[in-house]
Order: structure tokens, then C-alpha cells, then sequence
């Protein structure tokens, strides 16, 4: 699909009288994220206004359903919802799904109490469930990697000394400063980019006008 079609595509889904319905999966829990009726909140603006952008620019209405996030996965994998977002990339949601236009980029960071060795896989980490964190370290070969239900547990997993360091997106470490042990350190982790992503082979064309929508919204959110 050329660039004008594109256009022509987006251009025409915000002339209709009814916008363009996308159901779209988040992960429920998130600090800085709040579903209020119906309507996705971020607390980041600059997220706030690209996601905005977005949804604008492709003429559509998200309905918003948070969800565990391996539901989310498995809800845009296998139906019925249109998108998820936002979610963090990495190969094993990349073979399930298409992924999208990075949205922004947002490292993995580790917390710990004291010094550590992030190459030691005997090290005892933490990450939410269903995360990229999780998931990429399991294979990476580290022997313990616990999964917990929500971020805020992470926080209370090091203080308790329960895990020798946690593993999560650099935005929502920002989003839960206060949260942490005084004195913690922090390590910079596994380059990582955040976005949307769509369902094989996607049914509904979305990837290029959304992936459009994207480069653009980056560049001049509004």
C-alpha cells in the first residue's frame, strides 16, 4: 500500500460521521495508567499526546479493555481485539503478532539493594508476569525469575530481600520513584522499544495507516 493510498485511507476514516471502532487491549495495573470511563489516562503527556495523536489521525474510537497481560497478548493473537497498547517489544510477542512503529523507547532497567553482576544467571530476579522482563530472561538462561501479579510488588520483593534485583521498563520505575529502598542502585538493561502491536495477518489493514499515524504523531504530537 503506496503512501497516498494511506493517506487517502486515514483521511477518509476521520470524514466519517462514525469513527472507525478499534477494541484495544492495555495491561491492567500499570502505574501512570488509568482506564476512566472508558477512556485510557496517562499520566506522561508526552505519551498522552502521541497516543492521542494516534487514535485521531486514523479517524478512530478505541475502546479500552484492560486485561492481564498474556490475555492481552492471546486477545490480539487469536481475537477479538483489534490492537494492544502499549506494550513492550520483543521476539516471542513479535512471532505471535505484528509489531508496530516503535512508539517510544524504553530500556529495561534493574533495581537492586547492593552491588550485582547482571551476568550472573544465578541471580535471584523478579518481573511481572506476561512482560517482555519476564519472559526474555527465562530464555536468556537466568535459573530464577519470579513472576509477580502487579509492578507494585516489586518494590517490597527487594526491601524484604526476597530477590536479589528486579527487572522492568525504565517509564514505570520512573513512575514508582517513590516507591523504592533508599540507597537502591540501578543498572541500565536490554535496549527495548515500546508500541502497538496488531494481529496476524491483519484482517482489519491497519498496520500501514497505523505505522503512518505513528511516524507521524512522533514527529509533531497534536
Amino acid at each position: 500500500m503506496g503512501v497516498t493510498l494511506v493517506a487517502t485511507w486515514v483521511s477518509a476514516g476521520m470524514a466519517h460521521a462514525e469513527p472507525l471502532r478499534l477494541r484495544v487491549g492495555v495491561p491492567e495495573g500499570m502505574p501512570g495508567y488509568t482506564i476512566r470511563d472508558g477512556q485510557l489516562l496517562i499520566d506522561a503527556e508526552p505519551k498522552r499526546q502521541l497516543y492521542q495523536c494516534v487514535e485521531k489521525a486514523l479517524g478512530a474510537r478505541f475502546i479500552w479493555e484492560p486485561l492481564p497481560a498474556r490475555r492481552v497478548v492471546q486477545g490480539v493473537a487469536e481475537g477479538p481485539l483489534d490492537l494492544a497498547f502499549p506494550l513492550g517489544f520483543n521476539d516471542e510477542r513479535a512471532a505471535r503478532m505484528l509489531q508496530s512503529e516503535p512508539a517510544w523507547e524504553n530500556p529495561d532497567v534493574w533495581v537492586s539493594i547492593k552491588a550485582i553482576d547482571a551476568q550472573d544467571k544465578r541471580l535471584r530476579l523478579a518481573a511481572r508476569l506476561g512482560s517482555p522482563q519476564h519472559d526474555d530472561h527465562h530464555a536468556m538462561g537466568y535459573a530464577r525469575v519470579a513472576g509477580v501479579f502487579s509492578y507494585e510488588e516489586l518494590p517490597r520483593m527487594l526491601s524484604q530481600g526476597m530477590v536479589d534485583a528486579v527487572i522492568l521498563p525504565r517509564s514505570l520505575y520512573e513512575d514508582m520513584r517513590s516507591s523504592w529502598p533508599a540507597g537502591h542502585r540501578l543498572l541500565e538493561g536490554k535496549p527495548r522499544s515500546s508500541g502497538f502491536y496488531l494481529p496476524k495477518p491483519d484482517p482489519r489493514q491497519l498496520a500501514a495507516p497505523l505505522n503512518q499515524a505513528i511516524r507521524r504523531c512522533r514527529a509533531a504530537p497534536g
